[in-house]
């Protein structure tokens, strides 16, 4: 159990980002910005490591074909399109944290001498090493393409600690690979790839036991190697939703349980007809029909069919999902008595990012059948599963589209790490409204405060991004910035209609034409 998370992108030269733009992520992280303003971007970035480890040639370091796509690595940077022979491509930096069983790591046939190894590898605390550490780690992936072809030139890999970063730079190039630790050369260390994860390799029959190389190869086992493979499965079991769904068919075929809803939920209906009886764990959203917030601390283990409707029950939607069985040629999903191709749209954009909260539950299908206080659930998962959201809000109506503040906010709090796009401002709203609801000092007040992180994602005139990070206030407002002409749309618009309404009751009114110019609308004298 690692309890590995993700903690930061960072990305220089992708897309519209052209400076280095580093973004803390929080459990749960809302991007909002205009359109095409480089929202979608960020997500992006760990898509595309995602779908690298997805290519069954581990010889791919870098792979722009699959959710994201584009002809070439040029296409991908920023000032495309480039015409130099050689081009040096995007950067983009994750940084991770996990738990590392450092004395098993070190319990090898012919353990290291540790005061040895502490000393030649940089990391003292590794002369009288605990059970387990939590180590916070960063990878660094520098891309480059050279005549057509995509490459990545160099990793590097840092141990971050409020003493001290002990760094591992490994150089890609065409005849092989080299790495150095901590600035030392170490030519002695090989270096293989299962695509952009690196693996050390030394002959200890050439290095003595005290020979600083293969201290820095002991030390790598405990630093980065477990850190790459929590890393390597964050990534790979990354669940993402984009923002639009293919039409349902009147009967589904029937198909293996799938792994993943897929990007438009085409598999949410497979993923219901196979596991609809098997347990799936979530927390219930807030509460909020007495009044009052009411926060539940008991995680209910619950046939995922059953989840379903809770949840659907609990954003405001009625009608119970069923799987109907057509014998010998596939199976209907209906809502109530209708079948999902005769519901409105909402329904069919809504099945499948409810299934997808309920799926990432790190603790799915295991058949642990009993409902669990929060700390117990968090302590039996050891794992955070990664969310991408993209306009969750889309064909909702504004109620639901509130409440899914709620059921955000619920899977954050249960191993969830959430990443929203979103342009609804009934979302976002709301998030601020259960902020300035929740009572002061309460406990859902500071996990608000301290786990929701607002992105706020600007374009310049010459095609530039931003970013500007916020926390929400206990007010309900927002540490910096709101992206521009966001929130204010409704309230102006409010403004509007109340000053036609007093001009059209003043007695001296006059029938007129209007004319209609937002950008330069202007000011009132009697505006407050």
């Amino acid at each position: 159990m690692s309890n590995a998370k993700l903690l930061a992108v960072t990305v220089e030269r992708f897309k519209s980002f052209e400076a280095r733009t580093r973004v803390e992520l929080a459990p749960l992280t809302i991007i909002l910005g205009r359109n095409n303003s480089g929202k979608s971007s960020l997500i992006q970035s760990l898509l595309l490591l995602k779908q690298t480890l997805s290519d069954a040639r581990p010889d791919v370091m870098f792979k722009h074909e699959g959710v994201v796509e584009a002809f070439n690595l040029r296409e991908l940077t920023f000032g495309w399109p480039a015409q130099a022979e050689s081009v040096p491509g995007p950067s983009i930096v994750v940084e991770w944290e996990c738990d590392v069983a450092v004395r098993a790591t070190l319990e090898q046939p012919r353990p290291p001498d540790l005061a040895n190894l502490a000393k030649l590898s940089g990391v003292p605390w590794l002369a009288n090493p605990p059970e387990r550490r939590t180590l916070r780690t960063t990878m660094s992936l520098d891309t480059l393409e050279v005549r057509g072809t995509t490459k990545v030139g160099s990793i590097r890999l840092e141990s971050i600690e409020p003493e001290r970063t002990t760094s591992l730079v490994i150089t890609v190039g065409d005849s092989g690979s080299s790495c150095g630790w901590n600035g030392q050369s170490a030519s002695k260390i090989d270096v293989d790839f299962d695509h952009f994860v690196p693996y050390l390799r030394v002959d200890r029959g050439e290095l003595g036991p005290r020979d600083k190389q293969r201290a820095w190869h002991n030390a790598h086992l405990v630093l980065f190697a477990q850190p790459l493979q929590d890393l390597k499965k964050l990534l790979s079991d990354m669940q993402y939703l984009g923002s639009s769904r293919e039409p349902p068919p009147s009967l589904y075929r029937v198909k293996a349980a799938p792994n993943e809803l897929g990007v438009s939920g085409e598999l949410a209906a497979n993923l219901l007809h196979r596991r609809e009886h098997e347990i799936v764990h979530y927390l219930p959203l807030l509460d909020v029909s007495t009044g009052a917030l009411s926060v539940s601390h008991t995680v209910r283990a619950r046939p995922l069919v059953d989840a379903v409707n809770n949840v659907m029950e609990a954003l405001s939607v009625r009608a119970n999902v069923r799987v109907q069985e057509v014998q010998e040629v596939g199976f209907r999903v209906l809502f109530g008595e209708a079948s999902i191709v005769h519901v409105g749209r909402g329904l069919g954009y809504l099945l499948p990012l409810v299934e997808l909260g309920l799926f990432a539950d790190p603790m799915r299908f295991t058949g642990a059948a009993e409902d669990l206080s929060l700390s117990d659930y968090a302590r039996s998962c050891g794992a955070f599963t990664q969310v991408a959201l993209e306009e969750p809000e889309a064909h909702l109506h504004p109620k639901v589209a509130s409440r899914l503040a709620h059921w955000l906010v619920s899977l954050a709090m249960s191993n969830r790490r959430m990443m929203v796009e979103t342009h609804s401002d009934h979302l976002v709203r709301r998030l601020r409204g259960l902020t300035a609801r929740a009572g002061k000092g309460s406990e859902l007040e500071r996990w608000l405060l301290e786990n929701v992180m607002v992105l706020s994602v600007q374009q310049d005139a010459q095609g530039r991004s931003t970013v500007t990070s916020s926390r929400l206030t206990a007010e309900g407002g927002v540490s910096e910035v709101w992206p521009a002409d966001f929130m204010d749309e409704a309230t102006d618009e409010e403004s509007a209609i109340y000053y036609a309404k007093l001009d059209k009751t003043r007695d001296d009114a006059v029938p007129g034409d209007v004319s209609w110019n937002d950008a330069d609308e202007p000011e009132r004298d009697d505006a407050p």
